[in-house]
């Protein structure tokens, strides 16, 4: 794997899905991109503060964040936070975005979590799964192709946050970078919250390390596919 591209919602979801293994890629040599989707202006029930300095202040929380991962590459899409659709827009940047990356694998949440509520996650996850399928094919929007984008083919896809996992990765060495980095997310994790937010995620992740062999402390899990079983596959869940 050279490339990596890691398709989020909102500014903090990479991190709180997948932040650990995201040094250990950058670690390893990975070139490793971020694309958001929304542009996290909901993200604050602060009166105090307009949606611009919301938006502002979650970009900003987002590059310290993903410096301390050892990520430099970002794409911004600024889609309205918590007002996402599937449309032929979205479809369209999504499509251009891996095409201009061309990435080996795309990462991105999954879209099928069980009681998952926030259609932001569910719609980010679905359409990041069409884009990936598709990308490679010069009949999907092939307006970029006269712009000089051309078509490129996803290897895989990773879904985070996933009750399906098929892939355990050890991270014990980059854990504490992943706290740091969602601690970089000021605006989001506070106080007591924080507490209880970085508590969650180590229990989940010694549970994860013990779902996959219990030889490390911590672990991230992720559904991984190639594109092409994408469609039809009534097996894709036990894979």
């Amino acid at each position: 794997m050279k490339r990596a591209l890691f398709i989020q919602p909102h500014p903090d979801d990479n991190e709180i899905g997948a932040g650990a293994t995201i040094a250990k890629l950058v670690s390893s040599g990975v070139d490793v991109h971020y694309l958001t989707v929304t542009d996290g202006g909901s993200g604050s029930n602060d009166a105090n503060l307009s949606t611009r300095e919301v938006i502002d202040n979650r970009r900003k929380e987002q590059k310290e964040a993903g410096a301390l991962l050892g990520v430099n590459k970002y794409h911004w899409l600024d889609f309205p936070d918590g007002h996402l659709y599937d449309n032929e827009e979205l479809r369209a940047k999504l499509v251009g975005v891996i095409r201009k990356v061309r990435p080996d694998i795309i990462f991105t949440v999954d879209p099928w979590l069980s009681y998952e509520t926030h259609m932001d996650h569910i719609i980010t996850g679905k359409v990041a799964s069409f884009a990936a399928r598709t990308s490679g094919n010069f009949r999907f929007y092939p307006e970029q192709l006269q712009e000089g984008i051309k078509p490129h083919s996803v290897q895989a896809i990773a879904y985070y946050t996933t009750n399906n996992p098929n892939t355990f990765i050890n991270v014990d060495r980059f854990w504490e970078q992943k706290i740091k980095a969602i601690q970089a997310h000021k605006s989001q994790f506070t106080g007591e919250y924080l507490t209880f937010v970085t508590n969650y995620f180590a229990n989940k992740a010694m549970q994860i390390a013990n779902q996959a062999d219990g030889e490390c402390r911590y672990a991230e899990c992720f559904k991984i596919l190639p594109p092409i079983l994408l469609h039809s596959n009534v097996d894709a869940i036990d894979m």
